[in-house]
């Protein structure tokens, strides 16, 4: 009884390691909570409802840091859906099933007890074609409620013995399916989790908003004369043409192609190229990336062919091949200064950091 749902295309690439800041005291100590699973499972729910894939965001990307960081897009969206995942009646079951026993005791129901009286919805759901979002519940106490977790069922299978096997989306194991089976001492995860029990935890569809990805054939490498989008990997936005400049946005059409006149086709660290706009947007519009007194611009609409038009070159993270999944840094080489970027556009900085690397985005 299924619903294939294929958790490359479904689920996020990277693991839940987010880190929270919740508030910061007086003197500036502030305090954290782990984790966006709940906003995690929430944003797979939101795309497969709206038939769209998550964007793609390996997290090699990110590192070290391995999540997109706070300002990014999807970091965002994120950690919106994870306080939307709150904001429900079932999520008090977060800290009122941590303080209760395993066993029942007298006329109070146990975890394992609500769990199996949770467990005929679920089913019904999943048969019926209808992921759902499941409290998974570790802690046993309140203070440690933090502990407890969201994913999402895709479906369910019984074994042998006609015991019930689900399979799951966990946020915490991006890439392949995970499945849940009860045992004498708990619920046991194929990734190595013991739950004390579950419940169907309440969600509230969203539409997703614009979220764009980085490219999904990494290994494809980048050829002078080929057009590809770029996208910020700070913050999520594309590099795109809008009213004859360059901008950061959730959404664009603008591609870019790497132009190296006098270098090889295939194209790889310290290639020096020109970046020429292309696009099928209104907004969009053609001509070179450049520098002009340190602010990126689009110049001159014969620039794949102007031999004064402004180059830069391509620094590869770990060096070797310009690949569709690489890091890359733009150095421009009349000046030396990298592109970089903020939510509110494309910079010109000198200093090698976050900010200025960048990636090619997933095509529509």
């Amino acid at each position: 009884m299924a619903m294939r749902i294929d958790p490359v295309r479904a689920g996020y690439a990277f693991a839940n390691r987010f880190v929270n800041v919740v508030v910061r005291l007086p003197g500036g100590a502030a305090v954290r909570t782990a984790g966006r699973c709940g906003g995690m499972s929430s944003s797979v729910l939101d795309h497969l409802a709206a038939g769209r894939d998550v964007p793609s965001w390996p997290a090699a990307l990110f590192a070290p840091g391995r999540v997109p960081p706070d300002g990014h897009l999807v970091a965002e969206h994120l950690r919106a859906r994870q306080l939307d995942s709150f904001r429900t009646l079932s999520a008090s079951r977060f800290i009122t099933w941590s303080v209760l026993p395993d066993a029942d005791r007298g006329p109070l129901a146990g975890v394992r007890t609500r769990t199996r009286r949770e467990l005929p919805g679920v089913l019904r759901a999943l048969a019926q074609g209808r992921p759902v979002v499941l409290g998974m519940v570790v802690a046993r106490h309140v203070l440690r409620s933090g502990d407890n977790h969201q994913v999402v069922a895709t479906s369910f299978t019984r074994d042998d013995a006609g015991g019930v096997v689900l399979t799951l989306l966990d946020p915490n194991t991006p890439g392949r399916e995970v499945t849940l089976v009860e045992t004498p001492a708990g619920w046991r995860a194929s990734n190595g989790r013991l739950w004390r029990g579950f419940f169907h935890h309440a969600y509230a569809p969203r539409t997703p908003p614009p979220l764009p990805g980085a490219s999904r054939r990494p290994s494809a490498r980048v050829r002078s004369g080929a057009s590809l989008a770029l996208v910020h990997v700070a913050t999520g936005r594309l590099l795109v043409v809008d009213a004859a400049r360059p901008a950061l946005r959730a959404t664009g059409t603008t591609t870019w192609t790497p132009s190296a006149p006098d270098g090889p086709e295939l194209l790889g660290d310290g290639a020096v190229v020109r970046l020429v706009a292309g696009g099928t947007g209104p907004q969009d519009g053609t001509g070179a990336l450049g520098l002009d007194g340190g602010v990126p611009v689009v110049t001159r609409d014969d620039a794949a062919s102007d031999p004064e038009a402004p180059t830069w070159r391509v620094v590869v993270d770990g060096g070797r091949t310009w690949r569709e999944g690489s890091r890359v840094r733009l150095v421009d080489t009349a000046t030396g200064a990298l592109l970089g970027g903020a939510p509110d556009g494309p910079t010109a900085t000198f200093t090698p950091d976050a900010s200025t690397w960048w990636t090619a985005a997933d095509r529509p």
